[in-house]
């Protein structure tokens, strides 16, 4: 997937890129073996990991999800849910549609969470 186009999803949907794309590695003294970038939404913030073979993953943290895990089999997403816990999950994208749908449910998601949690 193309970088600029993995941005330009996060930013059509009122995503704010807070730290842009850096390289990341194992550890200090391998090469990188990917990239990421930070990124916020008002309800949920995270980062983005693009490996360099063109695997990626979103990384999701919230403060109005609980446990992620006890909420998992109700998530209506395209991408697969890699790992869950508390309130940070990672979700492996396939493709940018599928980016964007996502994105764009889970706001959808944590409103509803939110408001119901505040009656």
């Amino acid at each position: 997937m193309d970088e600029e186009a993995i941005i330009n999803v996060f930013t059509k949907l009122g995503g704010k890129i807070t730290k842009g794309w850096y390289t990341v590695s194992e550890r200090p003294d391998k090469p990188p073996f990917a990239k990421e970038f930070e990124y916020s939404f008002g309800n949920f913030w995270g980062k983005v990991h693009l490996r360099n073979e063109g695997d990626l993953y979103v990384y999701i943290i919230t403060k109005d999800v609980f446990n992620w895990k006890d909420r998992v089999k109700d998530l209506k997403l395209r991408g697969e849910i890699v790992d869950a816990a508390g309130g940070l999950m990672w979700i492996k994208e396939e493709n940018e549609k599928n980016l964007e749908e996502d994105l764009k449910y889970l706001q959808s998601y944590l409103s509803s969470v939110k408001t119901s949690s505040s009656h």
